[in-house]
């Protein structure tokens, strides 16, 4: 396919390279930062590239919106493409969002988080596939496949789910480790002490379910141990409440 980029960030670092690498051309990037434009576009030797809507060509078969979640509603307002395909790489935006650009519309959600210093080597980042038609889905799922070999198409609330599971997983957890490395901190302790155990969590999820691997006092009902470890959070009420409401989760969900 003959492609827009329009964004410069993570995705568009991602995604721009593998789709070239898979025989689809990439005809155009576009950033409202020229100098992104300018220097995506040189990275991937690509020749066109603007900073202006206007400028942005009509002859392509597909555009990817790799934008920012709160960026969409404007291009929506201002981008009309008729019924060339149109995917928007948003987690948990509805593809209405974009529905006045195109008939043909979809998204390819990257279930990973993606630092453009930091690209991923791996061929199975997950992509999630969403599209408003069949041709639209089609046209999608080629993409995705150019992209990695790890695709799945799901519903908006399929999609919804998923963005949360991976909030809890991700973002929730890598809180959970900030907290452990300022407490470290506080208390002049070396956080790398803790990094054998974080990584035996993560290696054992490989083999066992996490439901089936917890430990913990709280599963133990150790209310004498729990209670030390809340003093030790008596300076910090928020973390201590985050204590209370992950060891009431873990008891609950294990009578279930």
């Amino acid at each position: 396919m003959r492609i827009v980029i329009i964004g410069s960030g993570n995705i568009a670092h991602f995604f721009t390279p593998r789709l070239q690498e898979n025989g689809h051309e990439i005809i155009q990037i576009f950033s409202p930062n020229p100098e992104n434009a300018k220097l995506l576009a040189e990275a991937n030797n690509i020749k066109h590239y603007t900073d202006d809507l206007g400028a942005i060509t009509q002859d392509a078969d597909a555009y990817i919106l790799a934008v920012k979640d709160d960026a969409l509603k404007a291009l929506n307002e201002k981008l009309r493409f008729e019924n060339k395909l149109v995917i928007h790489c948003a987690g948990a935006v509805a593809l209405d969002i974009i529905a006045d650009i195109s008939r043909k519309t979809a998204v390819i959600w990257t279930l990973y988080s993606i630092r453009k210093n930091n690209l991923p080597a791996s061929n199975h980042i997950p992509l999630i596939v969403e599209a408003n038609s069949d041709e639209a889905l089609q046209g999608a799922e080629i993409l995705a496949n150019a992209i990695s070999d790890r695709v799945l198409t799901t519903s908006f609330e399929q999609r919804q789910l998923l963005h949360l599971n991976a909030v809890l997983v991700n973002n929730f957890t890598n809180h959970l480790l900030a907290i452990a490395e300022k407490l470290s901190g506080e208390h002049q302790l070396p956080f790398d002490i803790l990094k054998p155990i974080i990584e035996q969590t993560f290696s054992q999820i490989q083999k066992v379910s996490p439901s089936e691997s917890q430990t913990g006092p709280a599963i133990r009902k150790d209310e004498v141990t729990m209670q030390k470890h809340l003093a030790l959070l008596r300076e910090h009420e928020a973390w201590q409440q985050i204590y209370k409401d992950i060891s009431t989760s873990i008891q609950q969900t294990i009578k279930k």
